[in-house]
C-alpha cells in the first residue's frame, strides 16, 4: 500500500476546484530545496511564473496565498511514511557491518540535531540553560549499513531526546546513543522489554554494581577494551543485568552499556559500534550545508515538517540513485540543471558514473 493511501487526503484536496495539489506542494519544496537561487516563499512563487517550472515542477503558477495554505492543508504524514518506505530500501541494499552487528539487529544510531528557527515562529521557542531560544530539532534513526536516516520525527527544540526515542523504538532494532540516552535507566530497561537492544555510553559517575567479571578475548585487547563486566545499574541494583564494556581512550576511559550478551555482541563489537556513532554528526552537517533547510519556506509547525522531510527524502533518492551520499560536486551537479547549464542526460550519465565507480 502506498503512502498516500495509509494516510488519508484532506477533503479540501479531493474538491475539483482545487488547482495546487500535494505532489505539486512537495515537489516545489524540493525544487527550492536544490535550486541555488530560490532563497524565500515569495521567490519560489514568482518561479511558478516561468514555463519550465510549470511543466516540470508545479503545474500552473502558485499564489502566495495558495503556498502559504498549503502548510494547513496537506499532511506532513504522507512525506513521513514515504521516508519510510524508502529508507526500508535503503536499509535493504546496504552492506553490512562485517563482525560490528548480529544478523538478526538492525542497526541504528539515534540521535537529534537543532536548526535555527525565527522568533515568530512561536511554536519553536524554548528556554535551554535559561537563555530563551527557538530551534527546531530533528530526531532521526540512522542505519549504519545504509549510511541514511530511515525515519524522523520534527519537534520544536524543546522535545526531549529520550521522549523522541520511546516514540521510535521499533522491536528488533538496535540502537546506538550517545550519553544522554544512558542517563535514563528505566528507559533503557523499556527498550529491552519492547524487544530493542542498545549501545549506549554512560557517565563516569553512573551508579553501577558489578555481578560478574568476563574474560577479554584477543580481539577485545586489539579494540582497546580494558574491562567487561555485567552489572546492574541504580543505587538499588534493580535495573538489568546489561553488559559494561570499558573502553581506553587518548581522553579517557570509556564506559559503554549494552542490552546484548557478549555471545550476542562481543565486547570489541560494542567498541566498534560506538565508534560508528560519529556518521550521524556528518550527515547533520550534510544535510544542512547541501541540502538547505536553513531558509524556511514555510514557518508552521506543519510546514518545517514537510520541508525537513523533503529534504531527508531527496537525500535518500539520491542514494538509491548513485549508490552512495552524494558529495559536492554531484549536488553543484543538479544546480547546474535547475539553472539550465546541464541537460538531464548529462546529469544522469555523471550520477550513472558515480554509481558505477562506488
Amino acid at each position: 500500500m502506498k503512502a498516500s493511501e495509509r494516510v488519508p487526503l484532506p477533503r479540501s484536496e479531493q474538491d475539483p476546484r482545487r488547482k495546487l495539489l500535494s505532489a505539486d506542494y512537495f515537489s516545489l519544496l524540493l525544487f527550492g530545496l536544490f535550486n541555488p537561487v530560490v532563497r524565500t516563499m515569495r521567490g519560489l512563487c514568482e518561479a511558478t511564473k516561468l514555463g519550465r517550472v510549470q511543466r516540470e515542477v508545479s503545474n500552473a503558477y502558485v499564489s502566495l496565498g495558495s503556498f502559504s495554505e498549503a502548510q494547513a492543508v496537506f499532511a506532513p504524514e504522507v512525506l513521513e511514511e514515504v521516508l519510510k518506505e524508502l529508507g526500508a530500501e535503503v536499509a535493504r541494499r546496504g552492506q553490512t557491518l562485517s563482525g560490528i552487528k548480529p544478523a538478526q539487529w538492525q542497526s541504528l544510531i539515534i540521535d537529534s540535531t537543532l536548526f535555527r528557527a525565527l522568533p515568530r515562529m512561536a511554536w519553536a521557542l524554548w528556554r535551554h540553560q535559561g537563555v530563551r531560544q527557538c530551534a527546531v530539532r530533528l530526531h532521526v534513526k540512522y542505519d549504519l549499513t545504509a549510511n541514511a536516516a530511515v525515519e524522523a520525527r520534527i519537534s520544536s527544540g524543546a522535545e526531549c531526546e529520550r521522549r523522541a526515542w520511546r516514540g521510535l523504538m521499533k522491536k528488533g532494532e538496535l540502537y546506538v546513543g550517545d550519553r544522554y540516552y544512558g542517563e535514563d535507566y528505566a528507559l533503557l530497561m523499556q527498550a529491552k522489554e519492547a524487544g530493542c537492544a542498545f549501545v549506549v555510553r554512560l557517565r563516569q559517575q553512573s551508579s553501577v554494581q558489578v555481578i560478574e567479571e568476563l574474560a577479554l578475548s584477543e580481539e577485545d585487547h586489539a579494540a582497546r577494551v580494558v574491562r567487561a563486566v555485567r552489572v546492574l545499574l541504580g543505587k538499588e541494583a534493580k535495573v538489568g543485568p546489561f553488559l559494561l564494556v570499558e573502553v581506553a581512550t587518548d581522553k579517557g576511559p570509556l564506559l559503554l552499556l549494552s542490552s546484548l550478551e557478549k555471545e550476542q555482541l562481543p565486547a570489541h563489537a560494542v567498541a566498534l559500534l560506538y565508534q560508528q556513532r560519529w556518521m550521524v554528526e556528518l550527515f547533520f552537517r550534510w544535510i544542512k550545508c547541501l541540502l538547505g533547510c536553513r531558509h524556511w519556506l514555510a514557518e508552521s509547525e506543519r510546514g518545517v515538517a514537510m520541508q525537513v522531510y523533503c529534504a531527508l527524502i531527496a537525500a535518500l533518492l539520491l542514494a538509491l540513485y548513485s549508490g552512495k551520499r552524494p558529495g559536492r560536486r554531484a549536488m553543484e551537479l543538479i544546480q547546474f540543471y535547475l539553472l539550465g547549464y546541464a541537460t538531464l542526460e548529462e546529469v544522469s550519465r555523471q550520477l550513472g558514473l558515480n554509481q558505477k565507480e562506488s
